[in-house]
Parts: C-alpha cells; structure tokens; sequence
C-alpha cells in the first residue's frame, strides 16, 4: 500500500501544472541559450563582413545591415530601429550587449563604438574582433573535447560503486541480504544514492565553470 502511494505521488509530481511549468520553463532556457551560442559563434563571420562593407565604402549602419544574416539578422535589426528612433548608433549596440551578456557581443561593441564616435568607420577594428572571436572559438572547441572527456570520466567514476553493488546482489550472500532486507542496507543505499548525486553534480559544475 505505501509503495502504491509513493508511486501515486511521484506519478502526480511529475505531471502537475508546476512540474510542466518547470520542464517548459527549462526548455525556453535552453533554446534561449542556443540561440545565444549561436550569435556569439557567428559574430567572426559577421564582424569580416562588415569590415569589406566598410572597405567597399558603406556607412557603419548599412555594413551591420549588409552583413546581417542567420542568428544576427534579429539583433540588427532591432539595433537600426532604435538608431532610426534616434538612439546613437554605439549606445544601441550597447543595450543589445546588455542583453546578450557575452564577450563576443562586446568584443563588437567595443568596434562599433570606436567606429561611430572616435577613430571612424575604420574596416581594421572589424578584422581585429574577427580574428580575436575565431581565435576563441577555437580555443572553445578545444576545450570541448576536453570537458567530454571530463564528462566520460565522471560517468564511470559514479558507475562504479554501482557496478560492486551489482555484483554483490547477483552472488546473494550476507551482504546482499544486509543490503536489501535491513533497515541498516536501505540507509547506506539511500546514502549511497545521495552522495553519487552530490558527487556528480559537483563534478559536472566543475566542468561547466572551466568552460565559461
């Protein structure tokens, strides 16, 4: 009777409101952070683009909107409307970096608000952030591989005592008894499960902080 209720209530937890509000809340959180990624891994190719619009003689808003494409066609244009609604141009990009909080969208910032306020619409500053952001990047993707294998890692570190555990139920024995039929047996698996889920959550944090 108090496994069927246990299970009611998981089952209940699972499908309430709340818990569809959270997995949707999730979800929007990490398309929002997709397509974050996205414009950050793009803004190299963007910020070349606008560098040969510059050569080629464009003012610094129809270089943005010339090079605008894919994830940065969006911010782009909300940039050039606030700048037709008579917001400066630097100060635009500076509320959309605001939002963005990346530091290739400020790498970016940094050149448009020397292009439109100091030095000109000078094409060098965009192959300087061009180059900066794809030297990153790269850096980035070599940090991946290491962070799977970190990743790799840290699954069979948890498996592990999961494995012994295992075993020792398929040979039966005292310690399988112990370990399924006595209160002292479901406090260390229920430890036991606590601590794995400690364990592997620092450990996936760990990984995540060496990647920001």
């Amino acid at each position: 009777m108090l496994r069927l209720v246990v299970l009611l209530a998981c089952v209940g937890g699972v499908t309430s409101p709340a818990a569809r509000d959270w997995l949707r809340w999730r979800r929007d959180r990490r398309r929002a952070g997709m397509a974050v990624a996205a414009r950050s891994a793009g803004i190299g190719d963007f910020c070349a683009a606008v560098s040969r619009g510059l050569g080629a003689g464009d003012t610094m808003l129809q270089a943005l909107r010339a090079a605008a494409d894919g994830p940065m066609r969006a911010p782009v244009e909300q940039i050039a409307a606030e700048h037709e609604r008579g917001v400066t141009l630097s100060r635009a990009v500076r509320r959309w970096v605001a939002r963005e909080q990346t530091s290739e969208a400020a790498l970016l910032s940094t050149a448009v608000t020397l292009a439109s306020d100091r030095v000109g619409a000078q094409p060098q500053l965009f192959d300087h952030v061009a180059a900066t952001v794809r030297a990153r990047a790269d850096m980035a993707a070599e940090a991946r591989v290491h962070a799977a294998q970190a990743r790799a890692s840290v699954w069979v570190v948890a498996a592990l005592p999961w494995a012994v555990a295992l075993a020792l139920l398929a040979e039966g024995g005292a310690a399988a008894r112990v370990l399924t039929s006595t209160p002292l047996g479901w406090f260390c698996a229920s430890g036991a499960l606590l601590l794995e889920l400690a364990g592997v959550s620092w450990m996936r944090a760990t990984v995540a902080r060496a990647l920001r």
